[in-house]
């Protein structure tokens, strides 16, 4: 009887501990989505807006979450067509113990950046982590893409991570190019024709000057001599008329 009895506790137990460890796999499996729910996949965003031509705007480089943190990185941004907009310079946030200099082409169609987070600022379940900030120009109207040419990112233990990226646009207002140089050009065109009838002007009044003067000079020259006749006429009656007495 001791024996059956000695038997059945073991028994009893295992048979109890089956459901508590059923239990424990249960919450487990339900505790790892919500982990995992929790954790966004990482992205590179560009924060464009608008710019007026001729003008210059500042652009968030962010990424938006670092799970495992942030060792360092490098990124290669480009503009789709310079002749819209194109990279001027760039900077880094103070949290980032090295950088190297932006390195922009010459064209100002892309701009290389590279940074490391020495002092483990960045730490694990970061977001919203502005990696850099670039300065965009507005060369002329129209509408261009800033993409992520290419990206090598870092976490902390040396991990690779491998954001998303996605294009943003940037649209450039204002007058464009052609239109410019052509009110340039209206403008000088106005102002040469305004010059030419001031001058023409000027000539017409010096002509009648002239004119004015050679008529003066020719009544004088004119008056005299014909004073001169009728005085020598009046003479000569008058030394005719004594003769004859």
């Amino acid at each position: 009887m001791t024996d059956d009895t000695t038997r059945s506790i073991p028994g009893r137990v295992r048979t109890a501990s089956r459901p508590l460890a059923l239990v424990a796999l249960v919450l487990l499996a339900g505790t790892v989505p919500a982990l995992a729910t929790g954790q966004s996949t990482p992205a590179i965003s560009i924060e464009t807006d608008s710019v007026a031509a001729g003008e210059t705007m500042a652009v968030p480089v962010v990424l938006t979450s670092a799970p495992d943190g942030l060792a360092g990185y490098q990124l290669e941004l480009s503009v789709d067509d310079p002749a819209v907009a194109r990279f001027k310079n760039a900077s880094y946030p103070d949290r980032f113990g090295l950088t190297t200099d932006p390195v922009v082409s010459s064209d100002g169609g892309t701009v290389t950046l590279e940074a490391a987070d020495l002092d483990g600022q960045i730490e694990p379940g970061a977001s919203g982590v502005t990696l850099a900030t670039v300065t965009l120009a507005g060369v002329d109207v129209g509408e261009t893409q800033v993409t992520v040419a290419s990206n090598q990112v870092d976490a902390d233990g040396g991990g690779a991570v491998e954001p998303a990226t996605e294009a943003a646009t940037v649209t450039v207002t204002g007058e464009t190019t052609d239109t410019v140089a052509a009110s340039s050009t209206e403008a000088s065109s106005s102002a040469a024709g305004s010059a030419t009838e001031s001058a023409s002007a000027a000539g017409d009044a010096t002509g009648d000057a002239t004119a004015v003067g050679d008529q003066s000079t020719t009544g004088a020259d004119g008056s005299i001599p014909m004073a001169l006749v009728l005085a020598a006429v009046a003479g000569a009656v008058v030394l005719a008329a004594r003769t004859a007495r």
